[in-house]
């Protein structure tokens, strides 16, 4: 009887292990939103991070890259959450998102394979919950950024380089970034005159540039209230490009192949307006009103 009762206990606590283990990632329901709480200004993000690095040549013209983000709050969070988009010239290639419940630690990584010349950024919002007694629900932010060229002649090796510093990479740095910026300006101008958007009232700004925003403000505005359009624009991303976007029809197709958002943040601050282009070339736009301003 001792041996069944000693059996017994070993599979409680291999069960109550397991059930712990596979109960920290948070269900399903609590990754449908990135919620515009007021920020808590006690506590911080003691480390973000966002790389893009070269691990392996497969041959004259192919590669891998690693792609990994970290996040550290200085305390346990209800909720943290990161999530990270990659684009290759302008495109989305690949994202990842990660969400755990009373955890100050995340971290995520992946690897992607690549070809021919191009300009790798990624960009990744990190998100934590506060709840304190009461019923209040705070929220902490921040965002990071990293980019990595890739220029891949037949005619010389492979150059891998985030800021160019040889005559070489100085010029197909900017060969990439004209015919990038052309086509991606060319996008958001006929998004614009779809849309019938009054562009002269509105401070445009690129989802890859948003990472900036950590330190500075935007117009007129203080950095509080920076940072709650930010939460704002980052919960619209976040729910109607990043989760899937909504074709016509109702269906959701992976955002995967479409153009980078232009984010236009009106003038008066009462609403952003989210534009992009999917991979098959439709228009879309988001309108948040802030309810703030």
């Amino acid at each position: 009887m001792r041996w069944i009762l000693t059996v017994l206990i070993l599979i409680t606590g291999l069960i109550s292990s397991f059930l712990l283990f596979y109960s920290t990632p948070v269900s399903e329901n609590f990754q449908e939103t990135i919620a515009n709480y007021p920020i808590d200004e006690n506590k911080k993000f003691t480390k973000t991070s966002t790389t893009i690095e070269l691990i392996d040549e497969t041959d004259e013209d192919e590669y891998t890259l690693l792609w990994k983000t970290a996040s550290e709050i200085d305390e346990k969070a209800f909720l943290s959450h990161d999530i990270s988009l990659l684009f290759e010239d302008g495109r989305l290639k690949e994202k990842m998102s990660l969400v755990i419940e009373n955890s100050n630690k995340l971290s995520q990584k992946t690897r992607l394979s690549g070809e021919d010349s191009g300009h790798f950024e990624a960009i990744t919002f990190h998100y934590g919950q506060i709840n304190y007694q009461n019923n209040i629900t705070k929220s902490i932010q921040s965002m990071s950024y990293d980019q990595l060229y890739v220029l891949d002649s037949p005619l010389s090796a492979i150059e891998i380089f985030k800021e160019p510093k040889t005559d070489s990479e100085k010029e197909g740095k900017r060969i990439l970034d004209t015919i990038i910026q052309q086509n991606l300006e060319y996008t958001w101008q006929e998004l614009i005159n779809y849309f019938h958007i009054q562009s002269e009232n509105y401070h445009h700004v690129p989802l890859t540039n948003l990472a900036k925003f950590n330190h500075q403000v935007l117009p007129d505005l203080t950095m509080d209230e920076t940072k709650e359009l930010l939460a704002t624009t980052w919960g619209g991303v976040y729910k109607y490009y990043f989760l899937g976007v909504e074709k016509h029809d109702g269906t959701i197709k992976s955002p995967i192949g479409s153009s980078v958002p232009l984010v236009l943040f009106h003038k008066s601050y009462s609403h952003i307006i989210i534009v992009f282009t999917n991979s098959d070339g439709t228009k879309y736009n988001i309108v948040k009103n802030t309810g703030r301003f």
